[in-house]
């Protein structure tokens, strides 16, 4: 049985009123205070004074650069001149936040950490990932292409349009015109152009992004699609697209890379084979130049898994294996491009993911070169990472001499570049 509290003398404070005074009242000695105080203004400017340490360094470079191209800007009427300054100046402040973003040192300290929780335990990724299946990972604008609104409507493209900076020129967002260009200005020289739209990882293999779209038998791809390639052939572009190819050889394992954005090697070298069948029928015979092939094993961390920024001890920065196929000249030294070939490639990473090494799978046996074995002939290629809608047409438009004695010329690029890219038209002069 519980015993009563002891009532309180009568004319004296309520309980809560005696409580809230013994609350109101803290007694702080003089040197406590003062040792509060300094602990106080440590926590508040040490934090600070160690981020300016580790980005003033790259806040001095960007302020640099973009202080360098307001000066620069001299030509043009008064109204035009103030309006280049100031998109140089939007573009230097922009820079400059990432700069602190990127470089910022409790970011790095906390952003790994963070993240790897929220991916290890929560299948969670970034603003540039998102977490599949069975660990794989995919790139976001990838899976935006497939999902985002048909990139043909005119609705569409206006909203590109008005979403660009305002310190950077809008982008021509329909393909279209620079593609039927091209194909009107190669026509004009002779030679033959051939489009290699490249699906992507979320369009070939949407079951590992969700288990409802297991039965997927077709390549996934945006809603406009479709009538783009009808509306190139008709406009006289030959379009090859390697979709079909690839989702049939789905049955003899995963045809891209679970923690990157790009193909496997086989699914690279499906798409060769089946692209020289193609382009052989456009190219007179030449003798069989001798390559050999040699194969070595190569392991990698994928792209988007870096794109993760995990902690180096993270399970999906471990890396995973392929088997490449290196093609090689007949004095066995690494296969290379020929300017005097009569076939030129024109790529983005999907032509560089197995040739260039800085990727980290390897060299000598990417698309190019696979390429250039199915046909038995020399090949010239440019190639660039990224900006696949315009950066090689850019590259050959500043060197058209690298035109000269062409009768083929191949423009790979990945499929999200129809929904994203900038569609410039180039000129070139017949």
């Amino acid at each position: 049985m519980t015993t009563p509290e002891p009532p309180l003398p009568r004319g004296g404070k309520s309980r809560e009123a005696i409580a809230l005074a013994e609350i109101g009242v803290t007694h702080v000695t003089p040197r406590a205070a003062r040792a509060m105080v300094i602990v106080f203004l440590m926590a508040v400017g040490i934090i600070p004074l160690a981020e300016w340490r580790a980005v003033a360094t790259r806040g001095r470079e960007v302020v640099a650069v973009h202080a360098a191209k307001v000066r620069a800007v001299t030509h043009g009427g008064a109204w035009s001149r103030v309006v280049a300054k100031n998109r140089a100046v939007l573009e230097g402040l922009s820079e400059f936040e990432g700069a602190l973003e990127d470089e910022s040192l409790i970011g790095r300290t906390l952003r790994p950490r963070a993240q790897a929780f929220m991916t290890g335990w929560l299948a969670v990724g970034n603003e540039r990932v998102y977490a599949g299946r069975e660990g794989w990972l995919f790139y976001r604008p990838d899976v935006e292409y497939l999902t985002g609104q048909p990139f043909l409507e005119p609705a569409q493209i206006q909203r590109r349009i008005r979403a660009a900076p305002e310190w950077t020129v809008p982008p021509a967002a329909d393909p279209r015109p620079a593609l039927v260009q091209f194909n009107r200005d190669l026509a004009a020289r002779g030679i033959l152009l051939i489009v290699i739209p490249t699906p992507v990882k979320p369009g070939v293999h949407p079951e590992m992004m969700t288990a409802r779209l297991a039965g997927a038998t077709d390549v996934v791809q945006n809603a406009s699609y479709g009538a783009l390639v009808e509306e190139l052939r008709t406009a006289g572009v030959q379009v090859f697209d390697p979709s079909d190819a690839i989702a049939a050889a789905r049955h003899a394992g995963p045809q891209y890379l679970a923690t990157d954005t790009h193909w496997t090697p086989e699914a690279m070298e499906t798409a060769a084979a089946v692209a020289s069948s193609v382009v052989s029928t456009a190219l007179p015979s030449v003798p069989d130049p001798g390559y050999r092939v040699e194969r070595a094993e190569i392991r990698g961390v994928g792209d988007v898994a870096r794109m993760l920024d995990l902690p180096d001890s993270a399970a999906l920065l471990q890396p995973e294996g392929v088997w490449v196929r290196r093609v090689l000249q007949p004095d066995g030294t690494l296969w290379r491009s020929s300017r005097d070939a009569d076939i030129l490639l024109l790529g983005d990473s999907f032509s560089n993911i197995y040739s260039l090494e800085s990727m980290g799978w390897g060299t000598s046996a990417g698309f190019g070169e696979h390429l250039s074995l199915a046909l038995r002939r020399p090949l010239d290629r440019l190639v660039q990472n990224d900006e696949g809608a315009f950066a090689t047409r850019a590259m050959l438009q500043r060197d058209p001499a690298r035109l000269q004695g062409k009768r083929v010329v191949l423009y790979q690029f990945a499929v999200r570049e129809l929904a994203q890219g900038d569609w410039k038209v180039l000129p070139f002069i017949p």
